[in-house]
């Protein structure tokens, strides 16, 4: 009776798969994008903690290399000094020490990654 419909009927088979195949392309792309994006983020956050462990590194030896020379004691500064820093909102703590050996000054910054 109407040989149109009957066409249309026989077609959206084809047409459930095309919606299909292209909801499934949009997702694959959205996977590749957030996964990027997560990629991108920890990469700044590891930019960011290297930045703070050698601002930190530098500031503990300065600080005591101040802290010595205004005293005129150098001797001072070949105590062991051992810090902790959070700063806000990071949620990561670091942990500075400087140590000596004779005229050899070493500042070492450590952070734990799994906070």
């Amino acid at each position: 009776m109407f040989p149109q419909l009957k066409k249309l009927n026989n077609e959206s088979g084809v047409v459930l798969f095309i919606v299909l195949m292209v909801a499934i392309i949009i997702m694959i792309f959205s996977v590749g994008i957030l996964t990027q994006s997560m990629n991108e983020t920890n990469y700044a956050q590891q930019q960011v903690d290297q930045i703070i462990s050698d601002q930190l590194a530098k500031g503990i030896f300065w600080n005591a290399y101040s802290s010595a020379y205004s005293s005129n004691n150098m001797t001072n500064m070949q105590n062991v000094a051992i810090y902790n820093y959070t700063p806000a909102g990071i949620g990561r703590t670091y942990n500075i020490s400087l140590s000596s050996a004779g005229n050899a000054y070493s500042a070492v910054v450590n952070y734990d990654t799994f906070q």
